[in-house]
């Protein structure tokens, strides 16, 4: 049984979700979020949405590169929440 989380997006923010999916064929999905505002510039809201479609993308396109570099930022073994 799964339960539901609500993630606040404040204006201007982006978000990308993985979602592990259940079942024989089990595997995740990747999901992208934006909320709108008028104080975000076009260019702007450009960039963030090829920065995080480019981070799908590459999560799908080379997985084992991304979870090597996942590794990398860890560091010294110290496992933290990050903001980047």
């Amino acid at each position: 049984m799964s339960t539901n989380h609500e993630v606040t997006l404040n204006p201007g923010d982006s978000a990308v979700i993985v979602r592990h999916e259940d079942g024989e064929n089990a595997g995740f999905e990747i999901e992208i979020y934006h909320h709108p505002s008028d104080k975000v510039s076009e260019d702007d809201l450009v960039f963030y949405t090829l920065l995080t479609r480019g981070m799908a993308f590459q999560a799908t396109q080379d997985m084992e590169a991304v979870l090597d570099m996942g590794r990398e930022s860890f560091g010294d073994d110290e496992v933290t929440t990050t903001q980047h």
